[in-house]
């Protein structure tokens, strides 16, 4: 969970991004991103960055008004561990399948 601006942001396990107002728990909206989540979300410059157990990363606004979805992307074919961002730099650890074989790989997506 996420608390940025006076309210509270989270992804449910089932695939749902929820807003509350943290002063008085009062939903604010509610938005169903699909598939199953473990890692927790990260804020960057007021977007939310959670990843699905099958390696999507949904990006969205940090906003009480409404749910506004920026970006969908998807690397690999499973991910369970949060983002990180460091110096200006998102990395994300997701596994791909080839055959029988799990390969688990680091992207690193920045400029700096």
């Amino acid at each position: 969970m996420i608390v940025h601006g006076g309210h509270l942001y989270g992804v449910l396990d089932a695939g749902i991004a929820v807003c509350w107002d943290a002063a008085t728990g009062v939903e604010r909206w509610k938005h169903r991103l699909g598939g199953n989540f473990s890692a927790s979300p990260v804020l960057l410059d007021g977007r939310i960055f959670a990843t699905s157990e099958t390696g999507q990363t949904h990006v969205f606004r940090a906003s009480p008004d409404a749910f506004e979805a920026l970006a969908v992307n998807t690397l690999g074919d499973e991910a369970f561990a949060s983002p990180t961002i460091c110096g200006g730099r998102i990395y994300l650890r997701y596994a791909t399948h080839d055959g029988g074989r799990r390969h688990e790989r680091l992207a690193c997506i920045g400029t700096r």
